[in-house]
């Protein structure tokens, strides 16, 4: 598979019994691409027959080639037959000549992050033409020490089957991108990258989290309506509908919660609980106002 073009093999030569002109006088080939035959001839007048190599061959695309040399004496009539006629087959040996190849440009992949320990993700597959060793294929994470791949999933060498090795968090990360070395094991080993994409998926794992940032403890009884006596912030680190949150009182409370530019505001109130909640997840917060009486002179 690595020979030159010229490269030559000398061949047995024929022996016919005649002599002089009935003897061989010339050699013939079968009709191929890649060889062709070069006849010398000896001080006695015999003749000597080498195989020259005069196209690259290729072990992947053929392993094999099945030539037939013909000798021929100078006789009249001329002879040739079984007794002249030999079969040639040549058979190609290998050389690391070929990269692995991945079976996609990438894969991709989507997953819960609460999925266990050990869920299977995908397999990364490639492919190597060359034989023995040279097409035996390992593969490892190449950038595992820098994004922390190698504490989240585990590669199998020999399959290159993918799964999760520790827990994943949507709210620290929500995609990684993992290149994946495919080396053969030939002497000088060849290589190729296929990339993955592993996408975080949310689930509803975090509670709303209520933040009163301002709140008036004591109010006056004449207070009128619409006077806001606490401002609190709401936030919930989940996304998409997870992270929707709907807030509520206990309808028997007089007082009311509205919107402002950043967070709700509470009106009027007295001793009320606050309630944030996603379904199924839910987080009250209480909070205790004192009502001011008011003393008139006459």
């Amino acid at each position: 598979n690595f020979l030159n073009l010229s490269a030559r093999f000398s061949l047995s030569n024929a022996v016919d019994p005649d002599t002089g002109s009935n003897s061989i006088k010339t050699y013939y080939l079968s009709e191929n691409d890649h060889f062709d035959i070069e006849i010398q001839t000896g001080r006695d007048g015999s003749k000597f027959v080498d195989l020259i190599l005069k196209n690259p061959l290729d072990r992947e695309k053929q392993g094999s080639h099945n030539l037939i040399l013909t000798a021929v004496d100078g006789g009249v009539p001329a002879r040739s037959g079984t007794a002249t006629t030999v079969n040639i087959t040549i058979v190609v040996s290998d050389i690391n000549d070929n990269a692995p190849v991945c079976d996609k440009q990438k894969y991709t992949v989507t997953v819960k992050e609460n999925a266990p320990e050990g869920t299977f993700l995908l397999r990364v597959n490639a492919s190597d033409s060359d034989e023995g060793l040279n097409g035996e294929i390992e593969y490892s994470l190449r950038n595992k020490f820098r994004n922390g791949a190698s504490e989240v999933f585990d590669l199998d060498s020999l399959t290159g089957e993918l799964k999760i090795k520790s827990g994943l968090n949507f709210e620290e990360r929500q995609v990684y991108e993992l290149k994946i070395l495919a080396a053969d094991k030939g002497t000088v080993s060849l290589s190729t990258q296929c990339n993955v994409l592993v996408i975080v998926e949310d689930v509803n794992d975090n509670r709303p989290e209520i933040d009163v940032t301002s709140v008036s403890s004591h109010i006056s009884e004449d207070a009128p309506p619409g006077t806001v006596v606490a401002l609190m912030g709401v936030t919930d680190l989940d996304s998409g509908m997870n992270g929707k949150m709907v807030f509520s009182l206990p309808k028997d409370i007089p007082f009311d919660l509205k919107p402002s530019a950043n967070s709700p505001n509470l009106d009027i109130l007295g001793n009320i609980e606050i309630l944030a909640r996603t379904r199924p997840v839910k987080m009250a917060r209480m909070v205790t106002l004192t009502l001011r009486r008011l003393r008139f002179h006459k």
